[in-house]
């Protein structure tokens, strides 16, 4: 009977995934709420968590209720522009600007010809349009959201600067708001990639240390005792509940010299202790 349940939980665990997402809609904390709401009402999520600086998504959900790509859609359902990252790998597509900044930027650098073309001021609400699109629909799913964010800001900002037909600082707004969400989005990418390759180093497997059972790492559970031995790598973060060891993470912090643990200390997956 007792064997019968086991095999019961295991088939319960099995149903349950991690998926992970690059949400490239995030672009503050305004943003958690809203992707919050989304996924509590989804049948089949159990648990998430919003990493904005990174603009990853993590999701665990029963595979049989609902699919990674059902949960990107209704993330996209609110212009989050979210995509199912595969294998837990991020892939950077956006190497370059979007067209929408650069036919603004473009149109931007025609406008300061008027000092010697006057007509030429108005390539600057051009340079508006072009570039005002990405914007527009990001404010526009919130607004039906009922939040308040950084892009309904910038729209009331434009529209405040062509009614004074200042529209050269107009589509100066629009360009280095779209630029600076594009550099934003590299540089997450680029810290998600260094953090992808620092949990690459840790172990798939962990041995539980009541039983000497080894398993994988996304089976272990909160609270769960886990046997690190000199010399291995630590499967994943958690406290010291017993013993004193030295860790080497210089592979996480830079740190040169081992770190001193004991009880009650934090420690970190992919990094080793060494005593």
């Amino acid at each position: 009977m007792a064997s019968q349940n086991k095999e019961e939980e295991k088939k319960k665990v099995k149903k349950l995934q991690k998926s992970y997402f690059d949400v490239l809609g995030i672009c503050c904390t305004s943003e958690v709420p809203i992707i919050e709401n989304i996924l509590k009402s989804l049948d089949g999520v159990k648990e998430y968590s919003v990493i904005v600086p990174s603009r990853t998504v993590i999701v665990v959900h029963d595979s049989l209720l609902i699919s990674p790509f059902q949960i990107a859609k209704a993330l996209n359902q609110a212009r989050l522009e979210a995509n199912v990252r595969v294998n837990g790998e991020t892939n950077f597509k956006n190497k370059w600007p979007s067209p929408f900044a650069v036919v603004s930027g473009i149109l931007l650098l025609l406008s300061f010809l008027k000092f010697v073309y006057s007509p030429l001021r108005w390539v600057a609400v051009a340079a508006v349009a072009a570039g005002i699109y990405p914007i527009l629909a990001k404010a526009f799913a919130s607004i039906r959201r009922l939040r308040l964010d950084i892009n309904i800001l910038v729209i009331i900002t434009v529209i405040a600067t062509l009614a004074m037909q200042d529209f050269m600082e107009a589509a100066a707004v629009v360009f280095l708001f779209t630029i600076a969400d594009w550099l934003e989005t590299r540089a997450s990418y680029r810290a998600t990639a260094v953090m992808q390759s620092l949990m690459s180093l840790a172990p798939q497997k962990a041995i539980i240390a009541e039983t000497g059972e080894e398993v994988e790492v996304d089976e272990v559970k909160v609270s769960t005792v886990v046997a690190v031995k000199a010399g291995e790598t630590i499967p994943i973060d958690g406290i010291v509940v017993d013993g004193n060891c030295e860790v080497d993470e210089k592979t996480l912090t830079g740190e040169a010299f081992p770190v001193p643990k004991q009880k009650d200390s934090s420690v970190w997956a992919g990094t080793i202790n060494l005593n």
